[in-house]
Parts: structure tokens; C-alpha cells; sequence
């Protein structure tokens, strides 16, 4: 079963279409980056998935049921991008309240808050006011308020917004650490050298439509070699490799114990290399794009679909 599932989700504000036919799979257990540039429709995607807007065409499961629904909501923790405190409340009972709202008898909520407040970096600040934290520290308060009531499925809207390289480190690293616990992850970045880091499948919307969606390393190896026109080849045998290929024409050159190809046709590249590899009775140590990132692939479907 998917985490969530949307198909031919459409949005409209009066005459504006801000969602056009949408369809995204996000599979359970996995972190999924959802990427496009401001207007793009990220934020509405994200708040129909929540309950917040109704869909004005198509459907939104949550784990099997529909979005909105009170046993769906109840296994949602949400980030959102800005998040407002009341400054005079201490954080120790501002999670409390959060896990009352979830069902959690007081003391089980008490004893929650302070547990997630050390695992996000603010043991030793459960008695002090919000208003006394820093912007950084107010963003590891929204990440451990995303937490109480343990949801199976996470929305971070920029999770890492106004934290130091330091700090961002972690909050990524402690997202790695919820998806090997079996979370699932929907993670929505500016950054993003951040979502390539912790993210296993991306969806990049545009224009209210979905250009791309899947496995990570899938989309940027398939852009990147369709458009690029390079890969690097790593071989045990390399000589004998090299050979076999400039027999067959192929435009290579040699950087230490990189075999770069360039062509136009890279589908007819990577239909060879096993047949030449084969021949040379070779093993293929590394076969991939180069300069393939998401950052490059982004610009490009971006621009391409603009």
C-alpha cells in the first residue's frame, strides 16, 4: 500500500488552476522529496493531503483511506514552512498540549515532550518560554511538536529553514533516522543538495503539473543521459575495454580510471557497453551520467516544461 496515493488531483481558485491533473505515489517507509519553484502548487498539494483544502477534482488517499478523514489525520505529523508560538508558553507544556490533542493521557504526553526535546537538540530548555529560543531552536520545537502522538507519516515544509550548517546536518540526519525506524517522509526544500541527500524518490511539480516522479537515482540518471550526452565507464580490464570500444567508433577519452563516452545516442551506449564488456570479459565497477544532479535535473525539467 502506498502512504499516499493521488490521482487526477485538481485545484482551482476561481478561474486560477492551481493543481492540474496531479497523479503522485508515495510509497510507505521511504522519504519522498517534493520539489518546484515558488507557485508551483507544493503548498496545495500539501494541504489537501492534510484535510486543510477540499480537491476540486480526484482523489487523495492516506494509507488506503481518504485524505481528511479523522483516522487519517491522526497519523499525520505536520511542519509547516512558518510556525507561529505563543512566547510566553514554556516548551515542556506547549508538546504536552500537542499530545493531549492527540489522544495522550498528561503524563504520557509529559513524558513524550521530554523525550523528543532531547532527540531534536533542546534537552535542558523544557522550563524556559518559546520566546527565549533562538530561530533555530524554535524550528527543532516544530520538528519535535510534528512528533508527538508517534504519526506514521510526516509533512516537513522546509524543515531545516533558519538553522546553521551544523544544525541542518542534523535535522537531515535525524529524517534518516525516522525512515530506518519506518516512517514515511514527505519533505518539501528550497535546498536542494538537502532533499538529494535524504530523499529515496522525489516528485517535481510546475505549473500545477507533476514533470517527474520516482526513484531518485532513476530520475537523474534517466535525464542526465538522455541529455548530457556523457558517461563514465569504470572497469576492471579497462585497456581491453577501451580497445573494443574505439573499435566500434565510440568517441572516449581517458581520465585516470575513467572511461568517459560522449554521444548523442546514449540508449545505443548503454545497449553496447554489456555486449563490449562481455567480449573483454570484463566487470563493470561503476556505469553512470556524468555530472548528473538533482539540482541540474530541477533547472532543466524547469525550463523544459516552462
Amino acid at each position: 500500500m502506498s502512504a499516499i496515493s493521488i490521482c487526477g488531483l485538481r485545484k482551482t481558485f476561481g478561474s486560477f488552476t492551481a493543481l492540474d491533473n496531479v497523479d503522485l505515489e508515495v510509497p510507505e517507509g521511504v522519504c519522498f522529496g517534493i520539489l518546484g519553484p515558488n507557485g508551483a502548487g507544493k503548498t496545495t498539494t500539501i494541504k489537501i493531503i492534510l484535510g486543510l483544502l477540499e480537491p476540486s477534482e480526484g482523489e487523495v488517499r492516506v494509507f488506503g483511506e481518504m485524505a481528511g478523514s479523522y483516522n487519517v489525520r491522526r497519523r499525520i505529523g505536520y511542519l509547516p514552512e512558518r510556525i507561529e508560538y505563543h512566547n510566553h508558553v514554556l516548551c515542556i507544556d506547549f508538546l504536552k498540549y500537542v499530545g493531549i490533542l492527540n489522544h495522550m493521557k498528561p503524563l504520557s504526553a509529559e513524558r513524550a515532550a521530554r523525550e523528543i526535546l532531547a532527540w531534536v537538540g533542546l534537552e535542558g530548555w523544557e522550563s524556559y518560554p518559546i520566546g527565549t529560543l533562538s530561530a533555530g531552536m524554535k524550528q527543532r520545537l516544530g520538528l519535535a511538536q510534528a512528533l508527538m502522538g508517534s504519526p506514521d507519516l510526516l509533512i516537513l515544509d522546509e524543515p531545516t529553514t533558519n538553522l546553521d550548517p551544523i544544525g541542518r546536518k542534523e535535522i537531515l540526519d535525524k529524517v534518516r533516522e525516522l525512515v530506518r525506524d519506518g516512517k514515511t517522509v514527505l519533505i518539501s526544500s528550497h535546498i536542494l543538495s538537502e532533499v538529494e541527500a535524504v530523499s529515496d524518490y522525489v516528485g517535481i511539480i510546475f505549473r500545477g503539473r507533476v514533470l517527474r516522479q520516482g526513484k531518485l537515482k532513476d530520475v537523474v540518471q534517466e535525464l542526465v543521459r538522455s541529455k548530457s550526452g556523457r558517461c563514465e565507464l569504470i572497469v576492471d580490464k579497462k585497456d581491453a575495454v577501451l580497445s573494443l570500444l574505439r573499435e566500434r567508433g565510440v568517441d572516449v577519452t581517458v581520465d585516470g580510471e575513467r572511461i568517459i563516452i560522449s554521444s548523442s545516442d546514449m540508449d545505443s551506449v548503454g545497449k553496447m557497453v554489456p555486449k563490449v564488456l562481455a567480449e573483454a570479459d570484463a566487470r563493470i565497477i561503476k556505469f553512470a551520467p556524468v555530472g548528473g544532479t538533482l539540482q541540474e535535473v530541477f533547472l532543466q525539467l524547469v525550463s523544459e516544461g516552462g
